[in-house]
């Protein structure tokens, strides 16, 4: 039947942008742009929908699997032990959904201290040997 999924954890963080949609994983310093289509699977397949119940034809609902598989493959998104949330409408998918990948950024991404955070301390988290 498929499995849901989420986001991968909280270095993967996302906004959308004209209906276009941006992907940063802070860990790597990737990012990513997601064409309107790709944007609207990220938001079904992010909400633990299954791929293969997104499309409105089979074609379509491979279409949806292959990006799905696409997404984990860079680390964007995982399987989901949650519960799948109740089937949703089915996406008509009017291109196909498309991931563009930049590093060209990733070396000032990763070593920006705005990323040294703690859920507890909070930011900016000073290094163990400072004081």
């Amino acid at each position: 039947m498929g499995m849901g999924f989420q986001v991968s954890g909280p270095d993967v963080v996302y906004e959308s942008f004209g209906g276009d949609l941006v992907v940063l994983n802070l860990a790597t310093g990737q990012y990513f742009g997601l064409n309107p289509s790709g944007a609207e699977l990220w938001t079904a397949i992010t909400e633990g929908h299954r791929p293969r119940e997104l499309g409105a034809t089979p074609e379509e609902s491979q279409m949806a699997e292959a990006f799905a598989a696409e997404l984990q493959a860079l680390g964007l998104i995982v399987p989901s032990e949650a519960a799948v949330p109740a089937t949703r409408q089915p996406i008509a998918i009017s291109e196909p959904p498309s991931i563009e990948v930049y590093d060209d950024l990733s070396d000032l991404i990763v070593a920006d201290p705005i990323h040294d955070t703690d859920a507890e301390a909070g930011w900016p988290k000073m290094p163990e040997n400072v004081g």
